[in-house]
């Protein structure tokens, strides 16, 4: 991470090195700040995210692959280029139908992510 004295945090990728996850391949975080944390996560067909919940407001975007993603018992596949809005303590899950890259975007940032 390159700070400027702008306050803009510059963010270069392999840079950033990805954490090994016990239910799933890897997770970057990458760019974040006070109020927002963005996280690229990198799943293999089968990997899980457990059922979970957080007061963070939470955006997911499938940059490749496909999840079955159950939010408050409704349960959808989000596949390439599909997102959902995941709101303070929902409840929550993924399970990888395929390899799968996507990126977390959550409000504020998550600070035990940085521990």
């Amino acid at each position: 991470m390159d700070k400027t004295k702008t306050g803009q945090t510059w963010v270069m990728h392999g840079d950033v090195l990805a954490e090994d996850m016990p239910t799933w391949r890897k997770r970057r975080i990458v760019a974040h700040g006070p109020e927002m944390m963005m996280v690229e996560n990198d799943f293999a067909a089968g990997d899980t995210a457990p059922e979970h919940e957080h007061f963070h407001s939470q955006i997911t975007y499938v940059i490749r692959g496909a999840l079955e993603f159950t939010v408050d018992g409704d349960t959808r596949i989000l596949r390439e280029g599909d997102s959902v809005y995941i709101k303070p303590h929902a409840v929550h899950s993924a399970v990888a139908r395929e390899d799968s890259l996507l990126i977390d975007m959550f409000a504020p940032m998550r600070e035990d992510f940085l521990k």
